[in-house]
């Protein structure tokens, strides 16, 4: 019966990640379509994460006072209608405007379906759940940008948004059905003025920020070895499109074994251990980008390696930021999720300072830094 609940959440947290990332092959496609730069296209990817990272404060606290089972319905149903919206667009500008709205749905969807998890699973069983969850997540970033190429190339770019919009109304229903029975813990009797006195407590809740900052650091360093690899085999190396997204895919493959291993892990040997394992294999592997000479065979089994200690260290953080507080986790896990995809968003903006003529190793030093104050941050939080 738990698995049978928990599956239109796993479902429900890989169409997501599957709309973020998939839209990144469009990117050219939007280009050429409606006669822009690339780099005007690649706003529809900005658009999408600044609603996704700001409602992400308070979608928590909104779901906690009102319903939490109606408010990820809800999330369903506007990311369903941006979807739909966004491939009718007839031009770039009205484009732009339906991925808000797609945002803003998608807002809801990844604090409230961590926070569920907590909800239905056993403390004991906890890590092994949100291993899943971290399995679903790895899964939808993988797929994204090969399932958008191929429906493009057959269908056209706007099957891919009608194709998200068609999975998020079937998990909606999926949902709807299976959790009417569901004993979901929320604050009744609340009014929704209530909501911004709940994001205040969630925020000075005792290892709230420190978590928060620390899955922030981690996603300066994530993100930013990606991008600036990938463009440092492209423009430096003069590597194929191919052979740099099958080199970047390792991290994905990786962790689609990893993160049930160490959720598995953190419930037997404890979070924090777990989660400075994996840290140090992240280290393990920038370090090693940083001292060997670059040839592709070898990184692309570096970047197996960094996938491995992400995945370990991901899982972990996300379990101890949903176990944090249980009578306040939907809007504690709204914090940390908002706080965590701004490091995602400012990434590429702040290591670029280092990527000076293509200086790879200035980027892998800038991203050791922000993997230690990580870790300092996760044991700042006291939380194991």
């Amino acid at each position: 019966m738990l698995l049978k609940r928990l599956i239109p959440l796993y479902i429900g947290a890989i169409v997501g990640p599957i709309g973020g990332h998939g839209i990144i092959t469009l990117i050219p496609v939007l280009a050429h379509t409606w006669n822009i730069p690339f780099s005007t296209a690649a706003l529809s990817i900005t658009i999408y994460m600044i609603p996704y990272i700001l409602i992400q404060v308070v979608s928590g606290s909104i779901a906690q006072v009102w319903n939490v089972r109606k408010a990820l319905t809800m999330g369903f149903a506007t990311y369903a209608v941006g979807a739909v919206l966004s491939g009718l667009a007839w031009n770039f500008e009205a484009f732009v405007v339906f991925r808000v709205i797609q945002g803003m749905g998608a807002a809801f969807l990844t604090p409230l379906i961590m926070a569920l998890i907590g909800d239905l699973v056993p403390t004991q069983h906890l890590g092994k759940a949100m291993g899943g969850l971290g399995l679903a997540y790895t899964a939808g970033m993988t797929m994204g940008p090969f399932i958008s190429g191929v429906v493009e190339v057959y269908f056209g770019w706007q099957a891919f948004l009608f194709l998200l919009a068609f999975l998020a109304v079937i998990t909606a229903f999926l949902f709807w059905i299976w959790s009417a029975d569901m004993e979901i813990p929320r604050d009744s009797g609340l009014s929704i003025s209530y909501i911004f006195p709940l994001i205040r407590q969630a925020f000075f809740y005792p290892g709230v920020r420190s978590l928060s900052f620390a899955a922030f650091a981690l996603f300066i360093a994530f993100i930013g070895v990606m991008t600036f690899t990938a463009d440092y085999m492209k423009t430096v190396q003069g590597l194929s499109s191919d052979r740099v997204g099958f080199l970047l895919s390792m991290t994905g493959i990786s962790g689609l074994v990893v993160s049930p291993l160490a959720g598995y892990l953190g419930d037997r040997f404890g979070r924090r251990t777990i989660f400075l394992s994996g840290m140090a294999i992240v280290l393990a592997s920038f370090v090693m980008m940083v001292w060997m000479h670059f040839e592709y065979a070898t990184y692309a089994l570096l970047f197996l390696l960094y996938g491995t200690g992400t995945a370990t260290a991901w899982t972990s953080l996300n379990t101890m930021a949903v176990e944090l507080s249980p009578a306040q986790r939907n809007s504690v896990t709204s914090l940390y999720n908002s706080v965590k995809f701004t490091g995602y968003a400012l990434s590429p903006l702040i290591l670029s300072i280092f990527y000076i003529n293509g200086s790879l190793r200035a980027v892998l030093a800038a991203c050791i830094v922000a993997t230690v104050i990580s870790c300092l941050l996760q044991i700042r939080s006291r939380v194991k």
